[in-house]
């Protein structure tokens, strides 16, 4: 028996996706170029018909795979058709694809379809490494950054090539956070607080926003597409700096953070005068 799904509903349905049905554990997945890569995926409540969509680099919404587990159908893409397989039952729908390539990169988002909405996990960015083709290096700064709720926050992204000229050369920022969705910001979007420009053969990208919540703490990545070959920057970590009273008059200053494989966001800091150390959430 064939599913039927429509795109336009799928997309629009993305966008008011809810998370608590679908859990991706991982927001970022690493693997090296021609290697197997494994997307997780697993869901709360049982059902029978689930989705596979990709977000690639260039903004396009390209279908995977759908699947429904009571008629063990399994329908790929022409794109992933040879290359890939789908662990699919009532709780879990991991994807597999074998041989990765540059064009796999992208976000890739589980969708469970029950009788009135589609919902969708928080989606999982896959970023390849390898050889490079052409000898250019991508330098982000700064490293790590601590900040405080209402402060402004640079990001620069910069990438020297002596081969592929700035008009083939594009930028996004994808942030990596236990709190929240990975996103991607393009610096060809026409914002203010975004921007692009070359000098003397390098090419950068500066990112600036300012810090309103604790989801804004985490790893911000720079991810170039330079010439289709896609190069990762080392990252910068964005800690929120908190306060606490520990008497009527005196402060402690320490820094908030993302525990690793976690959904904590905690402070942590040292006081040695009596009292044990501190670790409470952190409210920004």
């Amino acid at each position: 028996m064939k599913m039927s799904f429509v795109n336009v509903f799928l997309l629009c349905s993305l966008c008011a996706a809810q998370l608590s049905e679908v859990s991706q554990p991982d927001s970022l997945k690493t693997v090296k170029i021609g290697h197997s890569a494994t997307i997780k995926c697993f869901i709360k409540s049982a059902s029978t018909k689930t989705v596979w969509y990709k977000v690639t680099t260039g903004r396009k919404l390209q279908l995977v795979v759908k699947t429904d587990s009571y008629y063990n159908v399994r329908e790929f893409s022409d794109e992933f058709v040879n290359r890939s397989s789908v662990k699919s039952d009532m709780t879990n729908n991991h994807l597999t694809i074998n041989k990765t390539s540059w064009e796999d990169v992208g976000t890739y988002f589980c969708g469970v379809l029950h009788i009135s909405e589609v919902q969708f996990g928080s989606g999982t960015f896959l970023m390849l490494t390898g050889a490079k083709t052409i000898s250019d290096s991508v330098v982000q700064q700064p490293e790590s950054k601590s900040v405080r709720s209402g402060d402004s926050v640079t990001l620069s992204c910069s990438l020297h090539s002596a081969q592929c000229t700035a008009e083939l050369t594009s930028f996004m920022w994808l942030k990596n956070s236990d709190h929240s969705a990975p996103e991607m910001i393009y610096c060809s979007d026409n914002k203010n607080n975004i921007s692009q420009r070359t000098d003397r053969g390098r090419t950068t990208c500066v990112y600036n926003f300012v810090i309103r919540s604790r989801d804004d703490a985490g790893v911000y990545y720079c991810a170039v597409n330079a010439c289709g070959q896609i190069l990762l920057g080392n990252g910068t970590k964005i800690g929120i700096n908190c306060k606490y009273l520990l008497t009527d008059a005196v402060k402690l200053d320490t820094v908030c953070s993302t525990e690793h494989n976690t959904n904590h966001f905690a402070c942590f800091s040292e006081f040695h005068s009596g009292l044990s150390p501190l670790s409470k959430v952190c409210a920004v």
